[in-house]
């Protein structure tokens, strides 16, 4: 730094701060630093500064903090200095968790796992000692974590047919797994094992195996390993028989399906007297000899498995019935009202409704329904429908496939023709089976009915969906007579 760099005249001192704002922000704050002392103040000195309390927040902008110009250039200029050193040399003499990896030739959750056991430590900005991370692959050698595509070009060996064989030996086992993205999606993953390194080593020193013969096989030709694999069941068949062992021991309806979206199977179960709890299922899973290794890959009671326990329940007789109108417009006046029976399917009510006011044109080409044909049909208004709707609706769960968008409508129209919605404006009285078939699906986009647009035809249809939510999802086990006297259908 050179005295004319950081010297001015006292008249020229107090014309320039006498034009400078009372507060700044950090990165403005770092700059008139930079500029007065002719060295790289950055705004993470300014963070710094405030860590050590050498300088204070004055102020707010919205969310980001300002600092007092008078008290920033108060500042020691010695300090601000070994700030600036001490970043520099850490920034120079440290790397980045990405740059780490590629520095040894590891992978970046290798890394993560041994910040997480204490082998090495991040710093200032989460970066790591360059120093340490050399150290990694002589201290550490052997417990990275590898694909199976990588276990077996270790072993040299073909993938997967012969690396499924030394598992079924029982010489390797995956350490840990890891998600992946399947194919453009972003939300849809799989679930692939990873096995530690010094593990894959040690299989080449099993005793007796002839890897020489097995090294280079084509495709197709028979594997010496063959002879070394226990004969096990797959994960499918595991689980499978788990579920059927669960609906025979506790007589209830269970459901198991493997998702694509993330590779692992899930399962639930009716809810009745003598049912077990989802902690009870878990232990017996853990405990089965066969099911039990794949304990970690089988979800019990996902989202999906409620909404069928719910549709079932909803399917009873008596239980609930299915509504669907049509309006005059969006949230318009009601056109056309239909009830019928989620149990049965009968219908209960199918009426066209006088709106007293035209339907639009974009409605029309929706449902259909014109003025000329209310008209003709002699359509009653709202206030003459509406106790026969209260009476098929009362005391029932009313489904409904935008529910919100239905309830809104009829409770809308009771109160414009002066009379009481009572149970039908109340949302705890309606279940919305479009929000609930997305849930199903396991999926957060709006799901088409394809019905008919017609309140009786998009009723049918909206009770299909029940019915598809109530038969669960993939397998479905009844419980056997006799345990392993039948064998599972599809739901």
């Amino acid at each position: 730094m050179t005295d004319t760099a950081v010297e001015a005249t006292p008249q020229e001192t107090a014309a320039s701060e006498e034009t400078l704002p009372e507060a700044l922000g950090a990165r403005r704050i770092a700059g008139l630093l930079a500029e007065r002392l002719g060295a790289p103040v950055a705004a993470d000195d300014v963070d710094q500064l405030v860590e050590l309390k050498h300088l204070e927040i004055h102020d707010w902008y919205k969310k980001w903090p300002l600092y007092s110009t008078e008290d920033a250039l108060a500042l020691d200029p010695a300090l601000v200095q070994r700030l600036v050193a001490e970043r520099t040399a850490w920034l120079e003499g440290s790397i980045t968790r990405d740059e780490a990896a590629a520095r040894i030739g590891w992978h970046w959750r290798d890394i993560a796992r041994m910040e997480k056991e204490g082998r090495v430590k991040a710093g200032r900005f989460g970066r790591y000692p360059a120093a340490d991370i050399d150290r990694l692959p002589l201290e550490a050698d052997g417990e990275q974590h590898i694909t199976g595509q990588d276990a077996a070009a270790e072993l040299e060996i073909r993938y997967p047919t012969d690396l499924r064989y030394v598992e079924a030996a029982g010489w390797l086992a995956p350490a840990a797994t890891t998600e992946v993205p399947v194919g453009t999606s972003r939300y849809r993953t799989a679930r692939v094992p990873l096995y530690r390194l010094a593990d894959v080593r040690a299989v080449k020193d099993v005793p007796g195996v002839d890897w020489d013969a097995v090294r280079g096989l084509p495709k197709g030709a028979p594997s010496p390993l063959r002879a070394y694999a226990v004969k096990a069941p797959t994960r499918a068949a595991a689980v499978r028989a788990f579920a059927q062992a669960l609906a025979d021991r506790y007589a209830v309806m269970v459901w198991a399906w493997c998702s694509p979206y993330t590779g692992d199977w899930e399962l639930d179960w009716e809810r009745r007297d003598g049912a077990p709890a989802k902690k009870d299922v878990a232990a017996e899973l853990a405990a089965d000899p066969d099911a039990g290794a794949y304990a970690k890959e089988v979800v019990l009671c996902p989202p999906w498995g409620r909404i069928t326990r719910r549709a079932r329940a909803l399917l009873e007789p008596g239980a609930a019935v299915i509504v669907d109108t049509e309006t005059t417009d969006l949230y318009g006046r009601t056109v056309e009202v239909a009830v019928v029976d989620a149990a049965t399917g009968k219908t209960l009510m199918n009426t066209l409704v006088q709106p007293e006011a035209p339907v639009t044109p974009g409605a029309y080409a929706v449902h259909g329904i014109s003025d000329e044909d209310l008209a003709a049909a002699g359509a009653r208004t709202f206030d003459r429908v509406l106790p026969r709707l209260r009476k098929v609706t009362r005391g029932k769960v009313i489904c409904a496939y935008k529910q919100e968008f239905d309830r809104s409508v009829v409770t809308n129209d009771a109160l414009r023709v002066g009379k009481r919605p009572m149970h039908l404006a109340d949302p705890a009285n309606w279940w919305c089976l479009m929000e609930s078939y997305s849930t199903w699906l396991g999926t957060s986009r709006w799901q088409a009915l394809g019905g008919s647009h017609r309140a009786l035809g998009d009723c049918l249809a909206a009770r299909d969906v029940l019915m598809e939510m109530a038969a669960g999802r993939g397998t479905a086990f009844t419980p056997n007579p006799t345990p392993g006297s039948a064998r599972p259908g599809p739901a």
